[in-house]
């Protein structure tokens, strides 16, 4: 590759293209590539490619990031550090909440089934379960924001574990399609939280399909020369109101769910220096897509 063809890889639909030529001129670009370089990074979309094309502006223009984009996003703060500020905000609430109300919680559900006459069948268990369950909800938002430990396993295996946890309920088919072994280095618990998340989701979307379906849910994944995916495509119901909005905290169309669910799993994502998509599917139902930096 040369960085003509680097600096015009930069404006290709890929995002993996997008960030094969980043970190090309991370090392080739020259201070007469700054302008394109900066409309480039005022564009992007995908966190790991304009974390690409920051150190490359900063490195070129000899400034710090932020200065260095200065003309590019004049008062305005970088995604990057928006970013950041909402890990450590979240990490900081989740942390204050689970301290302060989850342990006393606790004894009010004990209590409960102590004193309260057929607990198990009445409308106290019910209520209280469902705040169980979003305490639930915050312990794995907390998880999610945790600075990443890599290790090296084999995304198959974990993908049978989770699917084995998640579906013990369920009578669905799910259909595998990937590489096995596929050894990656990544942080385990991450990933887990992306991809359980994930699945419960779409769980839920073919939860009342009929039994004609044979497949109603498909998991595929591989790597790319710089990114790792892990995509979930169901057959069910599809997307309901605006897509952005599943990913909103809380919000939830599925009766018995926090609504946390597709939260967590941006963020687990995002801490990874990827993202997580979520479109609809012309045959109907939904593909859930995380990729995440190698």
């Amino acid at each position: 590759m040369t960085s003509d063809q680097a600096l015009l890889l930069l404006s290709s639909k890929s995002p993996h293209e997008r960030l094969k030529a980043a970190r090309f001129l991370g090392k080739q670009a020259n201070v007469s590539d700054l302008p394109v370089l900066r409309q480039a990074r005022r564009v992007e979309t995908v966190s790991y490619v304009k974390t690409s094309l920051d150190a490359t502006i900063s490195r070129l223009s000899n400034l710090p990031v932020d200065q260095a984009n200065a003309d590019v996003e004049e008062f305005e703060v970088p995604e990057e550090v928006r970013k950041q500020i909402w890990s450590e905000a979240v990490e900081w609430v989740t942390g204050l909440i689970l301290h302060e109300i989850a342990s006393p919680m606790g004894l009010v559900k004990r209590s409960a089934s102590r004193e309260i006459p057929n607990y198990e069948s009445s409308k106290t268990k019910h209520q209280l379960e469902s705040v169980v369950r979003i305490f639930e909800a915050v312990e794995q938002l907390k998880s999610a924001t945790a600075v990443p430990k890599p290790e090296q396993f084999d995304l198959a295996e974990l993908l049978n574990d989770i699917i084995a946890t998640e579906s013990v309920s369920h009578t669905v088919s799910i259909s595998l399609q990937g590489q096995r072994p596929m050894l990656i280095t990544s942080d385990r618990t991450l990933v887990r939280l992306a991809i359980c998340n994930g699945l419960r989701n779409a769980l839920e979307a073919v939860k009342h399909l009929g039994p004609d379906e044979p497949h109603p849910i498909i998991i595929s994944w591989g790597q790319t020369d710089v990114d790792i995916w892990v995509s979930i495509m169901d057959k069910g119901h599809g997307i309901i109101g605006p897509m952005e909005s599943a990913f909103e905290m809380g919000k939830s169309t599925k009766q018995g769910h926090s609504g946390f669910g597709l939260t967590i799993a941006r963020q687990a994502i995002e801490t990874l220096s990827g993202s997580v998509t979520l479109q609809p599917v012309t045959e109907g139902g939904a593909r859930y897509e995380a990729r995440w930096e190698r």
